[in-house]
């Protein structure tokens, strides 16, 4: 690395596979070391929902309502430019949205601008291990992108493995690893890892590798549907309607009141699993919901959610 340069990590990976989860464990192994870390975060819609897990006072830079792969390609090599020239920093993590391929990502973060100032550490890719083993379900091009998160990647992290028996763990890890043979390998549960397998790695990759373009809409079907809330949300209901969405919606997530507490929540959920986790930031948040999904029904979940903040209403004048 040259005198001055920045280490620059890209973390990909499908909807819901975990990256930002990852990316906090590796934000507070930083913090421990002392060094100076920035980050740049790409969410395919209009708000931003996983920059609630950035501590405050961290450089953040976030590409809202575009993917990486597509629109906002020169946006991403202008942020990393602009972090570059305002902050001293040893590190610069980015968690590009999971519509993103691994090698056009990289491209960006490749631009001769930013020769002097970054090194390439490392592309990690997080597969979710449940997802991975049922991915012949999926839509053709879906199928493809998550493949190729798992082949143009100098690191793998295969997560959520308690979903899975001995015996299917064993079988879908010689899967995901033979996508990519060359690469570090590690699988886990909530990305409990050693920071170092990622911190201490070398860059295998380059950008001119022939891959399959792959378009957020064109290609891969995917749109978002922002939802404000009025109020707070009956959670067992809610919670119900989620594990009934189609498999089509990949991911949700946003911040929500629940009618049995009043504590604000930050809610994520990936592929039948809803999750709350208590907002203990002092970072003002809206009440919203995101879907992503292959071809969302907008209007059925506009319905659903009526019809929920119209049942807690109903609850609280009880």
């Amino acid at each position: 690395m040259a005198q001055g340069q920045i280490e620059l990590y890209i973390l990909t990976g499908f909807l819901g596979s975990g990256k930002s989860t990852l990316l906090a464990r590796l934000l507070e192994a930083e913090h421990k070391q002392e060094r100076r870390v920035g980050v740049i975060m790409n969410e395919v819609g209009e708000i931003s929902i996983d920059s609630a897990y950035i501590p405050d006072g961290m450089p953040l830079a976030e590409l809202l309502n575009g993917c990486v792969c597509c629109s906002i390609q020169g946006e991403l090599t202008m942020q990393l430019y602009q972090m570059a020239q305002t902050y001293e920093l040893d590190a610069v993590y980015i968690e590009a949205t999971g519509a993103a391929h691994p090698l056009e990502v990289l491209e960006a973060c490749t631009h001769p601008s930013l020769a002097p100032l970054y090194e390439m550490r490392a592309i990690v890719g997080v597969i979710d291990m449940k997802q991975w083993q049922n991915r012949q379900e999926l839509k053709k091009p879906v199928q493809q992108l998550l493949e190729a998160q798992a082949k143009y990647v100098d690191i793998i992290i295969g997560t959520k493995q308690d979903r899975l028996t001995e015996a299917e763990r064993v079988t879908v890890a010689e899967t995901i690893t033979s996508c990519q043979p060359e690469a570090i390998h590690t699988f886990t549960t909530y990305a409990r890892i050693d920071p170092d397998i990622i911190t201490r790695s070398r860059p295998r990759y380059r950008t001119d590798q022939p891959h399959e373009k792959t378009h957020v809409h064109h290609h891969l079907h995917l749109r978002t549907y922002t939802r404000f809330l009025s109020g707070a949300l009956p959670r067992m209901a809610f919670e119900n309607w989620l594990r009934s969405l189609p498999p089509t919606v990949y991911r949700a997530k946003g911040f929500i009141h629940v009618t049995d507490t009043s504590r604000l929540f930050l809610f994520q959920y990936a592929y039948g699993e809803p999750m709350l986790i208590p907002y203990n930031s002092d970072r003002p948040c809206e009440d919203v919901l995101v879907f992503i999904g292959d071809n969302l029904d907008t209007d059925r979940i506009e319905q659903a959610l009526n019809e929920l903040e119209n049942a807690a209403r109903r609850e609280g004048t009880l």
